[in-house]
């Protein structure tokens, strides 16, 4: 197998020898996507799990308006699909490819058996779920407790802490556009762009065309921890 199509950068297949994950390798179908091209549907019935070796994906859901809340983007090294792969259940979100993606398919059944065989992959996939379920309780509080402003800061927190800090500072980069902040939190474009003018205005973030810069991280982090407590509107 060439080292392209190779699983050898997936963080969860780690600890499998490099003989048995070249053999793992040849039972998937190995699959290319244009950005914004579809990869999976929301409810769709397929249950195979996959595994990104180049580029980056974003899940989103849809109300039943047609209203995209993003879930969460992923890039090379990680992996979706593995709620249906376990649970055999429609899909639970929407997958398009955000860039030149390169995208291994394995069969739920070869992915069950690596679960029962290597226990690293069993608890990397238990904690990612965890994670998975911290995210969506946060959410949940912030989304039944924090007006738009407030749940516009939570989010470039996440982002800052998923991107680069240095010297105190959270870069993210690239930057999100204005509706892909909108649809991570529930609003609409506008309200996004006004927040930003008033951070900016007040000196809490510096942005240009290649990052959205959050000057002092921990005092962003402190406010966003009093809204979420209800200490400041």
């Amino acid at each position: 197998m060439t080292k392209e199509y190779s699983l050898g950068n997936i963080k969860l297949l780690s600890d499998i020898p490099e003989e048995k994950l070249n053999l793992l390798g040849q039972r998937c179908k190995w699959r290319r996507f244009e950005p914004e091209e579809l990869i999976l549907n929301l409810n769709d019935q397929s249950t195979d799990i996959y595994f990104i070796v180049r580029g980056e994906v974003q899940a989103s859901v849809f109300s039943e308006t047609g209203r995209r809340v993003i879930m969460s983007d992923l890039k090379s090294g990680d992996y979706f699909g593995e709620f249906s792969a376990i649970d055999g259940q429609p899909r639970s979100a929407t997958i398009v490819a955000l860039t030149r993606t390169l995208v291994a398919q394995m069969p739920d059944t070869v992915f069950i058996d690596i679960l029962a065989k290597y226990p690293s992959a069993s608890i990397a996939v238990m904690k990612s779920m965890v994670s998975v379920i911290r995210t969506l309780n946060e959410r949940v509080v912030e989304f039944s407790t924090l007006g738009v402003p407030n749940r516009i800061h939570a989010e470039l927190l996440r982002l800052a802490h998923a991107g680069r800090i240095v010297d105190g500072a959270g870069r993210i980069s690239p930057p999100p556009t204005h509706a892909e902040i909108a649809a991570r939190i529930s609003t609409h474009r506008e309200a996004v762009t006004r927040e930003l003018k008033q951070l900016e205005r007040k000196g809490v973030i510096e942005r240009n065309r290649g990052s959205i810069v959050i000057k002092n991280l921990e005092a962003f982090e402190q406010m966003v921890e009093e809204a979420r407590a209800g200490k400041i509107d």
